[in-house]
């Protein structure tokens, strides 16, 4: 999420021609997935990482050079073996892992898809980038976006347009991205999901880094207390937006979604009890609530009404990753962790115990390989 605004902010800086670098196919192991970008201006600035640093270097140097005549994609080969396609490189670096990445000449303008993701993201709509990396010649770094509000943009053309919009479509509606062959061309269909959006119900020196933390993971924080907006904005400046609000006011001033994460850490009781009369029943995202187990078990018995099984499914409490947090810092780093494993779909544990690969697969549908 962030590495998005970071690189929008680094080429709004640069006086010349820059080189875009894009992840657009993995084949085995590799430090970042498809999608993962960077961009490098020619004395040798760069923003942004396609891996763990071991092929930034090489991309700096060469890359201006590389894109003289075009988009061009090049093949890096870390397994240690020769790499077999003309253009591949192999470096010996014993990731066992195959990435192939775009390089073109990046220029705001109608295939500009950093500009059309950051857009999105700001109007809180998810987004698909498809950019065709091989295929006929003329197609390669041409592009087709769609946003789910309808919005659409791109260069693609010609025989490859409809395919590429059909794939486009339903990754749009399924959220689910993928790298692959598609219409006779290979293509990685990128989904750009917009900040995830946090809402933090309380005022005490506990909220601040949890504010701070999921800022800078680049989501989207609303503060909510029953207290003036100026003494919420001057606590907690690096909120996107501050909310003066009882806990019996919150539905009627705080837009909440599916999408909606959700803290409660009043510290009070009565508060929490009020909040979660309202907030149990909405179908957000994450809720999670601040404090022992016993003390919210309390709270659901005295509700209105007895929560049902997906009610308790969503809700977290106490919230965050048994991390044996202790102070403020350390349990905002627990509450954070644990949002982002289910954010991302997953159980939060430790990757020496996970039997499946760290990566999800983004490889396209067998039926497209056809």
């Amino acid at each position: 999420m962030k590495e998005l605004d970071d690189l929008l902010r680094a080429c709004g800086r640069a006086s010349g021609p820059v080189v875009m670098a894009t992840v657009v196919a993995v084949a085995g192991s590799s430090y970042r997935r498809p999608g993962a970008r960077m961009v490098m201006g020619p004395d040798g600035w760069l923003a942004g990482g396609v891996s763990g640093g071991c092929l930034e270097g090489d991309l700096v140097r060469k890359a201006f050079f590389w894109t003289s005549e075009g988009p061009r994609v090049l093949r890096y080969d870390t397994t240690g073996d020769n790499a077999e396609d003309e253009g591949g490189l192999s470096f010996a670096l014993g990731c066992n892992g195959v990435v192939d990445i775009l390089l073109e000449r990046w220029e705001p303008g109608p295939g500009d898809a950093l500009g059309f993701a950051a857009e999105a993201r700001k109007q809180s709509l998810r987004a698909v980038v498809a950019t065709v990396y091989r295929g006929p010649a003329e197609s390669v770094g041409a592009r087709l976006m769609l946003r789910e509000d309808g919005v659409s943009a791109g260069s693609l053309t010609g025989a490859l347009l409809e395919p590429v919009r059909a794939a486009a479509t339903e990754a749009l509606v399924r959220g689910v991205p993928w790298s692959g062959a598609c219409g006779g061309a290979e293509v990685l269909v990128e989904v750009v999901e917009p900040a995830p959006p946090v809402v933090v119900f309380g005022s005490g020196f506990d909220v601040a880094p949890v504010v701070a933390r999921a800022q800078g993971l680049g989501w989207h924080l609303t503060v909510v207390a029953d207290r003036p907006v100026e003494l919420l904005r001057r606590r907690f400046p690096q909120a996107q937006a501050h909310v003066a609000s009882r806990a019996s006011e919150v539905l009627e001033k705080v837009p909440l979604s599916a999408r909606s994460v959700v803290l409660v850490m009043t510290h009070s009781l009565p508060q929490d009890r009020e909040l979660l009369e309202r907030l149990v029943p909405l179908p957000v995202r994450y809720l999670g609530v601040l404090g022992p187990r016993a003390r919210t078990d309390r709270i659901l018995r005295e509700l209105a009404r007895t929560p049902t099984a997906p009610q308790l499914e969503k809700l977290h409490a106490p919230m965050g990753l048994d991390l044996g947090a202790e102070g403020a810092d350390e349990i905002a780093l627990s509450i954070i962790a644990e949002v982002q494993a289910v954010l991302a779909g997953r159980d939060g544990g430790r990757l020496r115990e996970r039997q499946a690969p760290i990566h999800a697969d983004a490889t396209a549908p067998e039926r497209r390989s056809a």
